[in-house]
């Protein structure tokens, strides 16, 4: 995958990475991880994969039988909604979402914002977007 313009769609994936898709699936599309993470969370396993470069970890999460679950990118190139938020101020970043009927938005008391009803976590720094986290769409 090279650092173009890359699609988020809510519930379903990256452009080319389906939630659901296989580790062999997104390392064929990805590549070898740089850096790999195992947790467990609350007795259920969790497997994250780190391509720092790019600016993307995936996450495979054993109540999805180890398969593509969620994704978190920091890549300034990624779109939401046809927009790049990366960088931009978290009232900005709200005023944008609000419009796009993900229901109501939930702050997280570190420096988050979540949208549950999308499963979409928006993470800032200093104010502005640095991260953004969406995954399965559970119902």
């Amino acid at each position: 995958m090279s650092k173009v313009a890359q699609t988020i769609l809510l519930g379903k994936g990256l452009d080319d990475l389906p939630f659901g898709a296989s580790q062999d699936e997104v390392k064929a599309v990805l590549g070898k991880p740089e850096e790999t993470d195992e947790v467990d969370l609350k007795g259920e396993k969790s497997v994250a994969w780190h391509y720092w470069e790019l600016g993307i970890s995936v996450n495979f999460d054993e109540n999805q039988d180890f398969k593509l679950s969620s994704i978190d990118v920091a890549a300034p190139e990624v779109l939401l909604f046809g927009e790049a938020l990366m960088g931009r101020s978290r009232e900005d970043v709200k005023k944008f979402l609000d419009e796009k009927s993900l229901g109501e938005s939930v702050d997280e008391v570190q420096r988050g914002m979540i949208y549950p009803d999308v499963n979409l976590s928006l993470w800032f720094n200093g104010g502005d977007l640095e991260e953004i986290q969406w995954g399965v769409i559970e119902d």
